[in-house]
């Protein structure tokens, strides 16, 4: 699934660092039509809802190194996507 992953052209240098640590990778990269100091990356994610049409990084600093912490998705109205637990199955005995 390809998301698109809004960053700030003042870290777009910075994304590099972080960019091994996602289970995909980018397929285009275009300016904002909204938002002239970002950049819109389309990303293509191995792990990412079917009906997610955006993105976003959680990170944090760990010994002064970026960490992704979690990633949040949106389907193409803006609604946040829930992550998807799976249930243990019930054993019967």
């Amino acid at each position: 699934m390809t998301a698109e992953l809004h960053i700030a052209n003042e870290v777009l240098d910075d994304f590099e660092a972080i960019r091994p640590m996602l289970n995909g990778r980018e397929t285009g990269r275009r300016a904002s039509a909204t938002c002239d100091a970002c950049t819109i990356l389309d990303m293509e994610m191995a792990d990412a809802p079917r009906q997610a049409a955006t993105m976003e990084l959680i990170l944090r600093l760990v010994d002064g190194r970026p960490e992704v912490q979690e990633i949040h998705y949106w389907d193409e109205r803006g609604i946040f996507l829930a992550p998807v637990v799976p249930f243990p199955k019930a054993v019967n005995d």
